[in-house]
């Protein structure tokens, strides 16, 4: 059964794009077959991030010209299916957001799971965004300004039914300066299920437009999207499985016998 899952926040700079693509990688190591969906129109970024700024068919052209969705459907070298939307200017009129479940459905039974890049701010665009998931999954950097939109990200998806799986804290220093993840979960009512650190190679891996998760394996953030991925299918990760063990040493562990 296809689970649809909605990043969301209404503040920008947060690192939703980021988090979606990772997120999403991260669920492939998993065997889950996932499929990423750019439905920020406003500022979409998720074909940018991974070198395909221009494409022959997007999610407008699906809208709008009546094309299949499997025609918007591409692959990534890492085996991560996105569907994009255009960052062109000439993409920016008006669109009729309420068409974009039933043209999504298509997907359901295709993938494993569908995640939905949603755009900043609460306006028409972001709550259509929030209708399609099963779950949301909030992301917020640890300060205030940020929390107190995530706590409105949260109060509008629960207005509309929807379940608010967790809080991704991104962009952690761990600091005295930030607030900490059980003040996060005091303010928001909601557990904070991921905390991605401040991470370099995640610069990096924009530069070289690939998912962190593949561009530094082992880094810091890329353990924790995994991480992530992990707590969303109810499943451990052994990060050692990708330096030195072999395939006898890991299922060991995942077993907890060793």
């Amino acid at each position: 059964m296809t689970k649809f899952i909605v990043i969301a926040s209404s503040k920008g700079g947060v690192g939703k794009t980021t988090t979606a693509i990772n997120l999403g990688t991260a669920l492939t190591l998993f065997g889950r077959n996932v499929v990423v969906v750019d439905c920020n129109f406003s500022t979409p970024n998720v074909s940018i991030y991974l070198g395909s700024p221009q494409v022959p068919v997007t999610l407008q052209d699906v809208m709008k010209e009546g094309k299949h969705i499997s025609e918007a459907l591409y692959m990534h070298s890492h085996g991560l299916k996105i569907i994009p939307a255009s960052p062109s200017l000439k993409h920016r009129d008006k669109i009729d957001m309420k068409k974009l479940g039933s043209l999504l459905k298509d997907l359901s039974g295709e993938v494993d799971y569908v995640i939905i890049d949603s755009s900043s701010g609460l306006n028409e665009e972001t709550v259509e965004a929030l209708k399609l998931g099963d779950e949301i999954l909030v992301v917020s950097t640890p300060e205030l300004p940020a929390v107190s939109d995530a706590l409105r990200t949260i109060k509008t998806a629960k207005e509309h039914g929807k379940k608010v799986r967790g809080v991704i804290l991104t962009r952690v220093y761990e600091d005295e300066l930030e607030l900490s993840k059980e003040d996060v979960e005091a303010m928001l009512e909601t557990k904070v299920i991921a905390i991605i650190p401040e991470d370099d190679t995640i610069r990096e891996s924009v530069k070289m437009k690939n998912p962190v998760t593949h561009t530094h394996p082992n880094a810091p953030a890329s353990l924790g999207y995994k991480e992530l991925a992990a707590e969303l299918l109810g499943e451990k990760y052994v990060a050692s499985i990708e330096k030195d063990d072999n395939i006898f040493d890991y299922l060991m562990k995942r077993l907890g016998l060793k």
